[in-house]
């Protein structure tokens, strides 16, 4: 992670804003729970509402002074906490102590990932950090946007933004859904987070390049989109429609967009399987 923040290359990590608060020492919240667990801060909101009445309590409610945590191992909030019942009158202080609980259960990691992170950054700076704010440097925006894009692409010679082929093509990333889009960028640059920011792009000098196919037989049409993912180029045959681009990229994005590697087993998705031929030096 440290070296992320660091080098600019971004992981594809989806943690929870309960991680990204330790790791910067930001203090937690209910909502931060609701996050990872809406059953338990609904029973805790439920518990502690000002209609539940004393009879309903006791009617439904049977738990101690034990929690669960994520690992499904239990952990007592009081001495001897597996023996005490909870009742109406101690129900705030057993929801106070389960939220406690809950939010500090990944605090021994979250210190590690802490400490290892400062052995690249200085660990004042990640004092002046959001949650939001390291979350981004380390894994950069979930999401692709096509406009930030747009701004950052060049074109070969022989493609210009209004060219038919070009329109195409952004048309075509403009139809597919927000994972296909990433697997696009997989495709094309070995990773799938795009920098976060206009400065980031300029700052670490990415451009995605759009190159023309120099393949002009017969079966173009059959041929496939090329990538060379150390330059995040695209090599893109001349299709003659919208439609048939879009069945030869996602043909390309789905037949190996896990690994950059020719000895492990291609990610085929029956969806694309035809007898399209790959573009041949």
């Amino acid at each position: 992670m440290g070296c992320c923040m660091r080098t600019g290359v971004r992981l594809s990590l989806d943690l929870a804003s309960i991680i990204w608060k330790q790791i910067v020492r930001e203090p937690l919240s209910l909502g931060d729970l609701e996050e990872v667990d809406s059953s338990v801060v609904g029973m805790l909101r439920y518990i502690t509402g000002e209609q539940l009445a004393a009879e309903e309590f006791d009617s439904v409610f049977t738990e101690t002074f034990t929690a669960m945590l994520s690992d499904t191992s239990s952990v007592e909030l009081l001495p001897d906490g597996t023996n005490v019942p909870v009742t109406f009158d101690r129900r705030e202080e057993y929801a106070e102590l389960l939220l406690k609980a809950r939010l500090s259960e990944s605090a021994v990691q979250c210190k590690a990932i802490r400490k290892g992170i400062s052995l690249i950054v200085p660990e004042a700076m990640l004092s002046f950090l959001t949650h939001r704010e390291i979350a981004s440097l380390i894994c950069g925006k979930p999401t692709v946007d096509l406009q930030m894009l747009r701004r950052h692409t060049r074109y070969s010679k022989g493609l210009a933004e209004d060219s038919d082929q070009v329109k195409f093509f952004w048309e075509v990333l403009e139809e597919l859904s927000e994972t296909d889009k990433l697997r696009f960028i997989k495709f094309c640059w070995g990773q799938e987070r795009l920098p976060a920011n206009d400065e980031e792009y300029e700052d670490r000098q990415v451009r995605f390049m759009i190159k023309a196919s120099t393949r002009n037989d017969d079966r173009k049409e059959d041929a496939l989109p090329k990538a060379d993912t150390c330059f995040f180029n695209l090599e893109l045959p001349k299709y003659s429609t919208k439609e048939k681009m879009k069945e030869k990229l996602l043909l390309a994005i789905y037949t190996d967009f896990v690994s950059m590697n020719a000895e492990d087993n291609p990610a085929l998705d029956p969806r694309f399987v035809s007898n399209s031929v790959p573009y041949e030096e």
